[in-house]
């Protein structure tokens, strides 16, 4: 019972069920309110019709010149007021005599006292065996005239015309209903595919995406931004699980020399005690490069997470960090900084991207080379060049040295030392951003790296 409660529930929340209801609730009441609308403008017009036949017929009796009795009883057979007529007239005269237009219109008259008057028109007098009149009087000398329009016509038109009515309204209900019924499966039908695709799709299978419908639009778009988010996901995954495979790979090195030297030391360190201090300096080195290989990773891990966003002065935080690294810089370094560059979003972040790419070039430059900064803004961009005269960096090496842990040939001597991580930062960091990074060949020899950001205060004036 639960069940079956719980499936009706469902199906009252599915999209065919809400639309098929919406659109029956709409129109069962435009066509109600057209019928309505049909039915009063009918009989409106057919009360007015019959207001004029009366008054025409009024002005015919004022105009006929009749006083007496006889008069009026010529007049009335002279417009055939006969028992078929429409019309049924009551003449009362002054001497009490009373002339009737018909049979039926003495019938009639006589149970005058006993009509029952409509409610929206006081005009309209109603028989006990429900027959409806149009009712109208005039005094004429000292001769009072009633008339009364039989509509029994009028009403049987009007019951046709909503009979008529009704039929057309349950038939456009029910037809309606129909086609929106299917339209609305139809609808929901693409929803619902999506719905069973989505748990059925399993992440680790490249090839397996949404059907694209070709209608409706909202759908198709919401299928396509799927995949779109779907491939998207899977890369990210791929890339997720290289880096774990590269990160144990990496931490794995230093961990194993450090144990090996502790093993040394445990083994040979009472006998052979000149192996100790050497194997701490490697230790000491090992673990060094173990605490900036954490201090990455945590790095490139909290790249996704949200941040505050403030003005920073980009200008003094490229030149602190220019600062801070030319006292263990043993190459030449030229250094241009435009002052009041500002940009939005937070220190630390521009922090790495410069002291990551100035790393990158005294590891690859040698001590006689030179290392130039330049960082300068236009109208629409805001530029930070960093160029070294060092080894340079192959072609089909460019597209690559921004993966994580991947590092040029070059660069497996022992005599540099690296984690293969600072690039990848600065990649993802400069992509936070919006920015754009370019690595090209400097000249004679050497690498030029090109950060782009946009100018977002191009048009605004700062003070200090």
């Amino acid at each position: 019972m639960k069940n079956n409660k719980r499936t009706l529930n469902q199906r009252k929340n599915t999209t065919q069920f809400q639309l098929t209801i919406r659109f029956i609730g709409l129109l069962t009441s435009a066509v109600l309110i057209l019928s309505i609308a049909i039915m009063g403008i009918t009989a409106a017009e057919l009360y007015e019709s019959t207001e004029k036949q009366a008054h025409l017929l009024e002005d015919s009796l004022k105009n006929s010149g009749a006083k007496e009795a006889k008069d009026w009883q010529k007049v009335l057979v002279k417009d055939t007021f006969s028992d078929d007529s429409l019309y049924l007239i009551h003449v009362q005269l002054n001497s009490g005599e009373v002339v009737y237009s018909s049979e039926d219109a003495k019938e009639i008259f006589q149970e005058f006292p006993q009509l029952k008057q409509f409610i929206l028109f006081d005009r309209i007098l109603w028989t006990s065996e429900v027959e409806p009149y149009y009712y109208t009087s005039f005094q004429k000398d000292e001769t009072k005239v009633t008339i009364l329009v039989d509509m029994e016509n009028q009403f049987e038109l009007i019951g046709r015309i909503f009979s008529l009515t009704i039929f057309i309204t349950l038939a456009v209900i029910a037809l309606g209903s129909l086609v929106t019924y299917r339209f609305s499966k139809k609808l929901s039908g693409s929803l619902v595919v999506m719905d069973e695709e989505i748990n059925q799709l399993k992440v680790s299978d490249s090839k397996q995406q949404l059907t694209v419908p070709k209608t409706p639009q909202e759908v198709q778009n919401i299928s396509k931004s799927f995949n779109q988010l779907l491939v998207k996901q899977r890369m990210y995954l791929k890339r997720e699980q290289q880096f774990v495979t590269d990160a144990s790979h990496e931490l794995r090195t230093p961990i194993a020399a450090i144990r090996g030297h502790v093993n040394l030391i445990k083994r040979r360190g009472k006998s052979h005690p000149q192996v100790i201090p050497t194997s701490l300096d490697y230790i000491d080195k090992e673990s060094k490069r173990l605490e900036i290989l954490v201090e990455k990773l945590l790095l490139l891990g909290r790249l996704d997470t949200q941040f505050n966003m403030e003005q920073l002065d980009l200008s003094l935080i490229i030149q602190q960090t220019v600062d801070e690294l030319n006292v263990m810089m043993p190459q030449d370094i030229t250094i241009t900084i435009e002052t009041g560059i500002f940009v939005e979003g937070q220190a630390e972040h521009f922090y790495q991207i410069a002291r990551n790419l100035l790393e990158n070039a005294m590891k690859y430059t040698d001590t006689s080379g030179t290392i130039t900064v330049r960082l300068f803004s236009d109208e629409d961009t805001i530029q930070l060049l960093i160029e070294d005269s060092g080894m340079g960096i192959p072609d089909e090496e460019k597209t690559k040295i921004f993966e994580r842990f991947y590092r040029v040939d070059q660069s497996h001597s022992s005599e540099i030392s690296g984690t293969g991580i600072g690039l990848s930062i600065v990649k993802e960091l400069v992509e936070k951003y919006q920015g754009k990074i370019n690595v090209t060949d400097a000249s004679p020899k050497g690498t030029r790296f090109t950060v782009e950001f946009i100018n977002t205060h191009k048009n605004e004036d700062f003070f200090i």
